[in-house]
Formats: C-alpha cells, sequence, structure tokens
C-alpha cells in the first residue's frame, strides 16, 4: 500500500515571499519613521486642514499672523508713494489685514464675516494695483525641500487661483517642532509672492481687457517712448521729462476725439518708481511730442530718481486707458478685476 506524502516547499517561492515580507515591512517602517518626519508630510497635513477647513489644526500647524503681516509689509513695500508717516498710518489696516486672513482659514465664520473679510483683502489688494483673490485657491503640487540641519526648511507649493487663472508658486519656511512635526513659520521670499501675484493679476487684467485694447490700438499707438532726469538748480525744479510719438490710424484721425492714459516707470522687477495720469497728445499725429513732471522728494519712489544719474535699466510705458470718440462714445479700460 502506497502512503501518501506532503509534497516538499518550493525553496524559491519561499525565498521570494520571504523577501516581499521583508520589502513590505521596511517600506512601511521607512513610510512610519522616515517619511511622516519629513517636511512633505507635515505640510501635507496642512494643505488638508486647510481644504477641510480645520482652522484649529491649521493655526497650530502654520503662523497665520506672520504670513499674513508679511504680506501686507511686501504690499506695502512695492507700492510707489508710501512715506514713513503714512505707513504709519496704515498699522491699523495692517491689523484689520491679518485679523481678515485669520478669518479665512479659521473655516468656522459665517457668511457675513467671510464676506467682510473678503472686502478688507480685496480692498488692501486695489490699493496696491493687483488683485489679492480670498477665494479660489487650489492646492496643486509641492516640490523637493532644502533642510539646513538646524531645525529650518524651504518647501515650494504651487497654488492655482480661478479669478487669476494663473499658478503661483510660494516657497515657506518651515521650523521642526519636535521629532515628527514641522511648522509653516514665514513666506522665504514675501516680495517675490507678490511679484508673482502682480504680474498674475496684470495678465487676467490684460485678457477681460482685450476687447477694448483691441478697438482702441485700432485707433491711436504710441511709439519712440524715452524718459529722461532733467535737473534744475534745486530738487523742486527736478523734473521727469518722457517723449513719444502718437500714431493716429486712418479711421483714428476721423472719429477720435481726445485720449487719456497712465505713464509708468518700473524697474526690471515690475516695481513702480513713478506713475501719473497723462491725456495723449492725438494733435501731435506722426510728430514727437513732450511732457514732464515734477518729482517730489517727499516720496521715496521719487526721491530715488532724483538721486539715479541715469534710467538706464528702467523701463517706460504708457497705457492709453480711454479714448473718446467724435460721436460720444467712451471705450475705457477696466483699472481692476473687480470693476
Amino acid at each position: 500500500m502506497k502512503l501518501s506524502s506532503m509534497p516538499k516547499p518550493d525553496i524559491k517561492i519561499l525565498a521570494a515571499a520571504a523577501a516581499a515580507a521583508v520589502c513590505i515591512g521596511a517600506a512601511c517602517l521607512s513610510y512610519e519613521t522616515i517619511y511622516k518626519a519629513t517636511p512633505e508630510y507635515s505640510f501635507s497635513r496642512i494643505v488638508a486642514a486647510a481644504q477641510a477647513g480645520d482652522g484649529e489644526t491649521l493655526s497650530l500647524s502654520a503662523d497665520e499672523s506672520a504670513l499674513a503681516g508679511q504680506l501686507f509689509d511686501s504690499l506695502i513695500r512695492r507700492h510707489q508713494g508710501q512715506t514713513a508717516a503714512s505707513r504709519a498710518l496704515l498699522l491699523p489696516v495692517k491689523g484689520e489685514f491679518i485679523h481678515a486672513c485669520q478669518t479665512i482659514l479659521a473655516g468656522d465664520s459665517d457668511d457675513a464675516q467671510l464676506e467682510a473679510a473678503r472686502k478688507v483683502i480685496a480692498e488692501a489688494g486695489n490699493k496696491m494695483g493687483l488683485l489679492l483673490p480670498a477665494s479660489g485657491w487650489r492646492y496643486e503640487s509641492s516640490s523637493w525641500n532644502r533642510q539646513d540641519g538646524s531645525g529650518y526648511a524651504q518647501l515650494t507649493a504651487s497654488f492655482y487661483n480661478d479669478s487669476l487663472q494663473a499658478s503661483i508658486p510660494i516657497t515657506f519656511q518651515m521650523e521642526k517642532v519636535s521629532a515628527r512635526q514641522w511648522r509653516v513659520v514665514a513666506f522665504a521670499d514675501p516680495d517675490a509672492v507678490v511679484q508673482e501675484l502682480q504680474q498674475a493679476s496684470e495678465a487676467a487684467l490684460a485678457a477681460a481687457n482685450r476687447p477694448v485694447s483691441q478697438r482702441i490700438d485700432s485707433l491711436v499707438q504710441i511709439t519712440s517712448l524715452s524718459a529722461s532726469v532733467v535737473r534744475g538748480s534745486t530738487e523742486q525744479d527736478t523734473y521727469l521729462r518722457i517723449q513719444y510719438t502718437p500714431k493716429l490710424s486712418a479711421q483714428g484721425k476721423e472719429t477720435l476725439r481726445e485720449a487719456k492714459g497712465r505713464y509708468e516707470l518700473r524697474r526690471a522687477d515690475s516695481t513702480v518708481l513713478f506713475s501719473a495720469p497723462i491725456r495723449i497728445a492725438i494733435y501731435a499725429d506722426g510728430k514727437a511730442h513732450t511732457s514732464q513732471f515734477r518729482l517730489n522728494a517727499a516720496v521715496p519712489a521719487q526721491a530715488e530718481l532724483l538721486r539715479t544719474a541715469t534710467l538706464e535699466g528702467l523701463q517706460s510705458r504708457i497705457s492709453i486707458t480711454s479714448v473718446q470718440l467724435q460721436d460720444g462714445t467712451q471705450l475705457e479700460l477696466k483699472d481692476s478685476l473687480t470693476n
């Protein structure tokens, strides 16, 4: 009689299974002990809290008041025409701005509070010449971080905004607060954040204005624009002088009554040093025309121009903002996306 016997185990299968088990165990251990201790993981938890409206977790994971304060200060720095006295007057506004940002992030405010907070943030942006949306933000991705070994790291994340129709990259400074937790404590470069917002705002506004802008361009355009500082015997007699040539199309010559615009002098990073309204000299069609603006030493950006030996590297621009036709029709560009 034959006796049945158990088949011998396949050593190769057992080895493969053991290896797989070891790999799975190592991966789980790596996830628990390594990845969960990284700034990326803590940041993913912060994003999740913001998306869920978990204001309590968010306030523990990010220094909201410091971030909002940095953003406000950067907005003020970029806005030309702010004196030390006017910045002091803006301190109460800064407090309102910080409170509004905290209200938006809290997640437990009623509709009236949220609307009031959005209005404060939008008005701050409008005063500084950019769109500052308080809603419509979506987290897209984050990139690798840099750790310097002293308990701090930098992490760059990208956020898309519906109103701006653009992605804004933001680099955060993160601080290690425990063996497995990091906290957002500051923007690594708040001025870069504001510059990104400025450029996105200008692009979105240009897109909204494009139909009217194209009609204006079909009537009149500005060419051969140049600028120089003309110095008198005193600072009070120093002017920013610009020269430009207006060119009217055949239709413009027939239908255009007047045109208005805005002159701006900017740094390469788009910071506005000087800005003023200007009436376009359409009567000088095809000929160079000169306009000049007195510089004011009490305005920091203009005081900088007074000290500048040359305008090399600065960019001049005249934007035609409105025209009136002979029949009374008014074509006017929006000056903000909230209009």
